[in-house]
C-alpha cells in the first residue's frame, strides 16, 4: 500500500488553514475568509519545511504571528491558532480572548489536548466573560515535522542521551516513551492506518512499542475513532508493517564519517528544517532551502562528494551552451532582416523570451550548490574527512585497525568530534570480536 505522510499532512494543514471546511479540487475553501494565524515556536517547525508564505496567502492568512508575541487587536477577522497544548499556550489564548483581540477564534492543537487543560480553557474564558468567541477547538494529530515524502522527526532532543542515561529514574524514561508514543500516534492518525508492530525484545524499542500498542488499542475501542472516522480502517484489509529498532542497534551509522553529498550537508553545515545557512558576499550568511523543489538535491544527494562536483561542473558548462544558444537565435547577429525572415524571426525571438525564467532558476540551483560545495570542500580540507571516511571504511573491511594508523588519526587533523566518532566507531567495531572471545575464554 502507498503511503505518502507529506501528502497527508499537507492535506491536514491546509484544511485547518480554511478554518476546517472541506476544500474543492484546486485545494481551497468554497468560501474564501481572510484570517490570521497564531502558532508556537513547535508549530512553526511543523509549518516550514511544508508551508511558504506564498501558500499561506492562497488559504486568505493575511497576518501570522508567535503566540508569545505583543499582538494588537484586529476585531474583524478570525484567526486560526495552531499550537502545542500547554499550560502557558492555554493562558495566552485565555488571555487573547478575554482582550477579544480577534473576530473568533480557532483552536487547533499539535496532539490531543488533556482534560484538565480543556478545562483550564474553558473556566478561564468563561471567567472573562470570552467563551462565545472560541469557535471551534480540534486535536489535529500533527506532532511531528515532515523533511521529506516519508521522512519526519519527532523534534525531541537528546532522547536518545536520557534514555541510555543509568541515573535516569522510573519516572522520567516514562515521561520520555509517553512523548515518543504521542508523536508516533499522531503519525499514524494522519496516514489513517493501523500498523503491525514489530520490535526486538528489550531496551526502549520494546517499550515504545508496547506503548504504542495499548494506546492503539484503547482508542480503536471508543466508539468514534480516528481510523473509523477515515474510513480507510474498515475499508481496507491491508495494514503496514512498523518495526522500532534501538539506535544501537547499529550505532555506527549514525557516528561514522560520510563521504556523500547529502550526510555532508546535514554533518557539517547543520541542515535544519531542510534549510542551512552558508557565508555569502561580504562575511553575510545567505539562507537556502534544500527540499524536493530542487532538483539537483533530489538528483545528486547520495552521490559520494567528487561526482557532486563533477556534476556542477557539468551542469554548468551545459547552461552556458544553452545561453550561448538563446542569444544566438534570439538576436539578429547583425544581419538585416527582410519581409520573408520577419515571422522565423519573431518565432526565435519568443523562444528565447520564453526560456529565460527557467534559465534564472537553472543559474540559481547552480549558484546555490557552487557555495554550498565550496563550504564543504574547505571544511573537508582543514578536518581531513576523506582520510576519516577511507580509515573507517578500512577498518569496517578488514575487522580492526593496527595501533599505528590509530595513533596517526587521532593526532592528525580533525576536531575533537571527529576524533571521538572515529574512537567510538572502534570501540562499536570492537565490542562484538571482544564478546566472543570471552566466550570462547569461559568455554575452556
Amino acid at each position: 500500500m502507498a503511503l505518502n505522510l507529506r501528502q497527508k499532512q499537507t492535506e491536514c494543514i491546509i484544511r485547518m488553514l480554511n478554518l476546517n471546511q472541506p476544500v474543492n479540487s484546486t485545494g481551497t475553501a468554497n468560501d474564501e475568509v481572510y484570517k490570521i494565524l497564531i502558532y508556537d515556536k513547535f508549530c512553526q517547525n511543523i509549518l516550514s519545511p511544508l508551508i511558504h508564505v506564498k501558500d499561506l496567502r492562497k488559504h486568505g492568512v493575511t497576518l501570522y504571528f508567535l503566540i508569545d508575541k505583543d499582538r494588537k487587536p484586529v476585531h474583524d477577522v478570525p484567526a486560526v491558532y495552531f499550537v502545542q497544548p500547554n499550560q502557558s499556550n492555554i493562558q495566552r489564548i485565555v488571555a487573547d480572548a478575554s482582550r477579544s483581540l480577534y473576530d473568533s477564534f480557532h483552536l487547533n492543537f499539535s496532539a490531543s489536548i488533556p482534560r484538565p487543560l480543556l478545562e483550564d480553557l474553558a473556566s478561564g474564558t468563561l471567567n472573562s466573560d470570552s467563551i462565545h468567541k472560541i469557535s471551534k477547538v480540534y486535536d489535529q494529530y500533527l506532532e511531528f515535522m515532515l523533511l521529506e515524502d516519508n521522512l519526519f522527526s519527532l523534534s525531541q532532543k537528546s532522547t536518545y542521551v536520557q534514555l541510555n542515561d543509568p541515573s535516569a529514574g522510573d519516572k522520567e524514561i516514562e515521561d520520555i516513551i509517553e512523548r515518543i508514543v504521542s508523536g508516533l500516534f499522531c503519525v499514524l492518525a494522519t496516514l489513517a492506518v493501523v500498523p503491525i508492530i514489530r520490535c526486538l525484545r528489550s531496551g526502549p524499542a520494546e517499550m515504545v512499542a508496547s506503548a504504542l500498542d495499548q494506546k492503539l488499542r484503547d482508542h480503536l475501542l471508543s466508539k468514534n475513532n480516528l481510523f473509523s472516522e477515515s474510513g480507510s480502517f474498515a475499508s481496507s484489509f491491508q495494514r503496514p508493517i512498523l518495526c522500532m529498532f534501538d539506535r544501537n542497534f547499529e550505532l555506527s551509522a549514525a557516528i561514522q564519517h560520510d563521504f556523500r553529498y547529502r550526510p555532508l550537508v546535514h554533518d557539517i553545515l547543520r541542515l535544519k528544517l531542510n534549510r542551512l545557512s552558508v557565508p555569502g558576499e561580504k562575511g553575510r550568511m545567505k539562507s537556502y532551502e534544500l527540499d524536493r523543489s530542487d532538483p539537483f538535491w533530489m538528483a545528486n544527494g547520495s552521490l559520494e562528494f567528487p561526482e557532486v562536483a563533477v556534476e556542477i561542473e557539468t551542469q554548468l558548462n551545459t547552461y552556458k551552451k544553452d545561453v550561448d544558444e538563446v542569444n544566438r537565435t534570439g538576436g539578429t547577429a547583425g544581419a538585416e532582416f527582410d519581409g520573408t525572415d520577419l515571422i522565423g524571426n519573431t518565432k526565435h525571438l519568443m523562444n528565447a523570451v520564453n526560456s529565460l525564467p527557467e534559465l534564472t532558476e537553472r543559474k540559481q540551483v547552480i549558484d546555490k550548490h557552487t557555495n554550498i560545495a565550496t563550504v564543504l570542500l574547505g571544511e573537508i580540507k582543514e578536518r581531513s574527512l576523506d582520510s576519516y571516511v577511507k580509515k573507517e571504511n578500512d577498518m569496517m573491511l578488514r575487522g580492526g585497525i593496527d595501533r599505528n594508523e590509530l595513533l596517526a588519526v587521532l593526532k592528525g587533523k580533525g576536531t575533537k568530534m571527529d576524533k571521538l566518532r572515529f574512537a567510538i566507531s572502534i570501540l562499536s567495531l570492537l565490542k562484538p570480536l571482544i564478546q566472543q572471545k570471552q566466550k570462547q575464554w569461559k568455554q575452556q
